[in-house]
């Protein structure tokens, strides 16, 4: 295995004497179902090249992996008969807080596509803009869209920051994803950071203030109103409009970090409260979500949630959880009711913290089933997915140090075994393929930057906390969802 630079390391390798000495690459689908939907077996021998699959998708991972091995210099001859440890292996990017261009969103999408990532998270609604263009409901773009600057800890700006993606930018994205066989999720938060919708549309909120689009992070409590008969209609009537958009199967509604104190304050969620039998605001918020998953499932999607829409304890059946964090340890509950998982675990695979927080060693040597998930379980965790949220990103090169390596291990560690994945042999094989991410405009965190020592972790903590943020911020955005 240490003889070959490939991310993510193929699980099967076979070497053979000698290396390939140019030839034919021929392409076979074939209907050997041990490969799976998504596997390939390659076989490079001294005059040829041969890559078969069940299915395109499976070509196209058998490309990456010879496009890798080209770039090594002498490709040795081997049979490599490899598929995905997890069907699902995603990657977030925040675009409410600060957006990238098409042209950035695409290298990054390039790069996920050479590590054989298959999901794009794509984070375009909360506190801080609404980021899809939308023809029904025009306030959203016109006053949801935009904030007056940002005040993100040291991160500050009175110039007003905004925009959207137009209908036509979002398909161009959508169709560059499928290309690379890579489906996109959008998330559209709900019921809370939903300021930027209620900036636009007051009157879906339980006090029908008007307010600002946040220029800040953290917690609002000023989130969709439930008990109002105009809520619902509103969010069925704006994903019309939006599912056209993704022809993916999966949808996100967010469900995080709902605060609760405008429903219980609230006659019309009291009424809906009683009207429902629900014991209190969290089943109210199960509730909610519910009725926005039977509209998803009426128009052929499937639902995505954030592990807080667990704590009602009635979210309905076939929703899957992504889990962040989970002290209460609902979604291991869910899992063993035969649901499934996604892990975007906080501590480990969150990439917008610093790397003395997060160094890469944590990163990568996080074994991708939770703790609490037993044997007969894990069939239940789909996969995992890395995050990158943007209140502190604000450009492109910042954006590419916090995300790579870190999406590499990522990557690495949601399709090979865990047998197979040595930090060590990846960061040698990752500083091999970096001329590859250089190549399409990408400059990764140097491996030196990656796992500071002890004292420049401890130092650069403190360093944090102090220059970043004040004791008010941290107790609203650290240990929780961005």
């Amino acid at each position: 295995m240490e003889k070959i630079n490939v991310i993510p390391l193929p699980n099967n390798i076979t070497f053979s004497d000698g290396f390939f000495d140019g030839g034919d690459i021929k392409k076979e689908i074939t209907a050997e179902q041990a490969l799976g939907d998504e596997g390939y077996r390659l076989i490079i021998e001294k005059n040829k090249i041969t890559i078969r699959a069940q299915t395109e998708a499976g070509i196209f991972y058998g490309e990456k992996t010879l496009e890798q091995l080209r770039k090594g210099g002498k490709i040795p001859c081997l049979t490599a008969e490899d598929k995905p440890r997890f069907a699902y292996r995603g990657f977030m990017v925040d675009s409410a807080r600060h957006m990238q261009s098409l042209e950035e969103l695409k290298k990054i999408i390039d790069a996920a596509a050479l590590f054989k990532f298959n999901k794009f998270h794509w984070h375009l609604s909360d506190d801080q803009g609404f980021r899809i263009e939308s023809e029904k409901f025009p306030l959203l773009n016109e006053k949801g869209s935009w904030r007056k600057g940002d005040n993100f800890g040291n991160l500050k700006s009175d110039k007003i920051y905004g925009g959207y993606y137009k209908k036509s930018e979002i398909k161009e994205i959508v169709s560059y994803c499928a290309e690379r066989f890579i489906q996109v999720i959008p998330e559209l938060d709900l019921p809370g950071h939903t300021t930027a919708i209620i900036s636009a549309y007051p009157d879906l909120s339980c006090t029908k203030k008007e307010i600002p689009v946040q220029t800040k992070q953290g917690i609002f409590e000023d989130i969709l109103c439930a008990g109002d008969e105009r809520t619902l209609p509103f969010v069925f009537e704006l994903l019309e409009e939006i599912l056209p958009l993704f022809p993916g199967e999966i949808f996100h509604i967010g469900g995080d970090e709902a605060p609760k104190a405008r429903w219980e304050a609230c006659p019309k969620c009291k009424a809906k409260m009683q009207a429902e039998n629900l014991k209190n605001s969290e089943e109210l918020q199960g509730w909610f979500t519910a009725q926005v998953v039977d509209f998803l499932a009426a128009n052929g999607k499937k639902a995505t949630v954030w592990n807080e829409s667990l704590a009602g304890g009635n979210l309905p059946s076939g929703v899957f959880v992504q889990r962040w964090m989970d002290r209460k340890h609902h979604s291991e509950g869910w899992a063993s009711k035969g649901e499934k998982i996604i892990n975007s675990d906080f501590y480990r695979y969150y990439c917008d913290y610093p790397f003395y927080m997060t160094p890469l060693k944590k990163t990568y040597n996080y074994s991708p089933i939770p703790k609490g998930i037993s044997k007969s379980m894990e069939e239940f965790v789909i996969g995992i997915e890395a995050p990158i949220w943007t209140e502190y990103i604000d450009n492109f090169e910042k954006l590419c140090y916090m995300i790579f390596p870190r999406f590499a291990a990522v990557a690495e560690r949601a399709w090979t075994k865990d047998c197979l994945c040595k930090l060590k042999s990846f960061e040698n094989r990752f500083e091999a393929v970096l001329p590859m991410l250089k190549a399409m405009g990408i400059e990764p965190a140097p491996i030196s930057d990656c796992n500071p020592n002890t004292l420049k972790r401890l130092c650069g903590t403190i360093g944090f906390f102090k220059d970043k943020i004040d004791l008010k911020t941290l107790t609203n955005s650290v240990g929780t969802q961005n």
